[in-house]
């Protein structure tokens, strides 16, 4: 399998560089799409569907390929993967419908290939990550390889597309199956942020909003930790305000805790919407500001897999939370080149609000602030 990365600022652009990708007689099959809503996304789409090529995608919070960080423009990972070795289905959903959508979406998969691995996108912020992976898990067992991430906005926190060949959606699952009889597909989610302090509990809460903690309203808590202060004339974002520096980690029953950042806030109530559901009873821990150890964690669990288990790889796509670009400045960067540097292999990625994965040693889930990655390899 050969791929290569695209990228542009317009429709135009991304003509003239897949025209410049073909020229040596590369022929792609498959294009991973990942685009600024503030784009023209139907008319890059037409360009690629004209081409002749499939289309699995997202919009963004910021676009990045092997060659460096760009935001307002589109990252694109060509790959010249039969056709047979790939199935991308795009199905949307009411609220309240998003459990038994993924689990229709898993039994599809399911019938495409005997051993299907998932890379997938979702839209709209409140979205219940958690019970999209029940869904699929429970119809392709607990030990299937999932990976995605959540579609971005360019931080206008609407809600972001997701969309294949001639449908887009700004409440779908978009999903990619892949055979994995075919192609070796391995990937991590990775957060590296430290937890500290006691262990509290969440001890009411209601779908992704946390409304008391040991007894306490959730945003006093979360001030009273942070030491912050929050501007309550402005909107009720925490996303900026906290919630990047400072995720919620929930305590698993193995494997390393999942993390939540705060999202929103109530000025009523004082309860604190998180990126993702925190069931009542919930054990939680805050966390420290990141430091150097974060981005060396992501590329350590990189390396370990190369070390072990998938020496070469062909491509590579990663979703890293909206979180990690603005509380690792700098740092962000070497992140994306030292995970490219493991295999040196084509990479396309995107800024998330949110992404789905499997920690080391842990259960597949959905996490915030946490860089989910995979590398495929043809067999």
């Amino acid at each position: 399998m050969k791929a290569k990365s695209i990228k542009g600022n317009s429709p135009a652009e991304i003509k003239t560089a897949l025209a410049q990708s073909m020229a040596d007689g590369f022929n792609p099959t498959l294009a991973i799409v990942f685009i600024s809503i503030l784009m023209d996304v139907r008319g890059t789409m037409a360009v690629l569907e004209e081409a002749g090529l499939a289309i699995f995608g997202a919009s963004t919070a910021g676009e990045f390929t092997d060659s460096g960080i760009a935001h307002h423009s589109a990252a694109i990972l060509l790959l010249d993967i039969p056709a047979t070795y790939f199935h991308i289905t795009l199905s949307a959903y009411n609220r309240g419908e998003e459990k038994e959508t993924a689990r229709h979406i898993g039994e599809e998969g399911k019938k495409a290939f005997r051993h299907p691995a998932v890379m997938m996108v979702t839209s709209h912020l409140e979205t219940p990550g958690e019970y999209v992976m029940e869904g699929l898990t429970d119809a392709l067992g607990p030990d299937v390889t999932i990976i995605g991430g959540v579609a971005g906005d360019d931080l206008l926190m609407q809600g972001g597309i997701v969309f294949t060949n001639h449908t887009s959606s700004e409440r779908a699952i978009c999903a990619l199956f892949l055979d994995q009889d075919k192609i070796d597909i391995r990937g991590m989610a990775v957060s590296g942020w430290k937890g500290v302090g006691t262990t509290k509990t969440v001890t009411k809460s209601k779908g992704n909003w946390i409304e008391t903690i040991d007894d306490q309203p959730a945003l006093d808590m979360l001030i009273k930790f942070t030491g912050l202060k929050v501007d309550f004339n402005g909107d009720q974002n925490l996303l900026t305000q906290i919630g990047m520096s400072f995720p919620l980690q929930v305590i698993r029953d193995k494997g390393i805790p999942t993390m939540k950042p705060p999202l929103m806030y109530n000025r009523e109530t004082k309860a604190v919407m998180t990126g993702g559901y925190v069931p009542q009873g919930s054990s939680i821990r805050f966390s420290l500001p990141p430091d150097f150890d974060v981005v060396d964690t992501v590329i350590e669990s990189a390396q370990k897999i190369k070390d072990n288990t998938l020496r070469d790889a062909d491509a590579m796509i990663v979703f890293s939370c909206i979180g990690r670009f603005s509380t690792l400045g700098p740092l962000i960067e070497a992140e994306i080149d030292g995970l490219k540097q493991v295999w040196n292999a084509p990479l396309a990625g995107f800024f998330s609000y949110g992404e789905y994965g499997r920690t080391e040693g842990g259960d597949l889930d959905f996490h915030g602030t946490t860089c989910s990655w995979v590398a495929l390899s043809e067999k």
